[in-house]
């Protein structure tokens, strides 16, 4: 296991990491190098009496139950043994898992507190990225207002970044990066749902777009409450630190 993975929480059943920047999930054809699955499988492989469980939906996802995007940070939880995936999957079906991200986006973002219902639809255009479309997938993104920054030369966005905390209410793929972009607020960095030349200039100050996982609250096999922090990538918490508050 070459990654190297801060374990965040850990108990019997449940084990929850804070997943880097620029490393893929699950594994694919597509995806190159180490993945967290590989990680996961690895550490199986060195702690067999922790990790006994010969569930076939265990075994197919690695104990894996959620995903984030190659280039989001943050809280990633994972089973240990299939009484716990189940218990962790059907909790996220049932929205009874609190998620919370932390994003930077372009714009100055008002009002300070709103929510956003959406459907989301693969894009008819790109089968990479996903659109607002009237035949997807319900969509609910809940946000409010950390800070705003100034932003020059910016004036499409009103000279302005916000920072924001996102309260994801359903799990649909790059749900708040289409979102947000769709609201007139993309994400810090994001090279697929903001303007292409805008989105390089951004990766001259950051590698990757700004979207942290910092926060799960879901309930143990027990019924206990469960809460767990993830801090910021260290690259977002110098950036934050040099842009000008509003």
């Amino acid at each position: 296991m070459s990654l190297n993975i801060q374990t965040l929480y850990e108990d019997e059943n449940t084990l929850v990491i804070n997943k880097p920047v620029g490393v893929v999930v699950n594994r694919a054809e597509t995806a190159r190098g180490e993945t967290i699955q590989d990680w996961v499988e690895g550490r199986m492989a060195a702690e067999p009496e922790r990790w006994n469980s010969e569930g076939k939906l265990f075994q197919l996802r690695s104990g894996i139950c959620h995903r984030l995007d190659k280039e989001t940070s943050g809280c990633l939880m994972i089973a240990k043994n299939q009484e716990a995936l189940v218990h962790y999957l059907a909790q996220f079906k049932e929205r009874k898992i609190k998620k919370v991200y932390t994003a930077l986006v372009h714009g100055r973002v008002e009002p300070a507190e709103g929510e956003v219902r959406l459907p989301l639809k693969r894009s008819l255009f790109d089968r990479e990225k996903w659109q607002v479309h009237y035949e997807g997938k319900g969509a609910v993104t809940e946000w409010k207002v950390e800070k705003r920054y100034v932003l020059a030369d910016t004036p499409h966005y009103k000279n302005s970044l916000t920072l924001l905390k996102l309260n994801l209410k359903t799990g649909r793929t790059h749900q708040i990066r289409v979102h947000l972009s769709f609201l007139g607020w993309p994400i810090f960095a994001d090279d697929k749902y903001l303007n292409k030349e805008i989105a390089k200039n951004d990766r001259g100050f950051l590698s990757h777009h700004f979207l942290h996982a910092g926060f799960l609250e879901f309930s143990g096999l027990d019924g206990g409450k469960i809460t767990v922090d993830a801090p910021l990538p260290e690259d977002c918490i110098r950036l934050l630190s040099e842009l000008v508050l509003e």
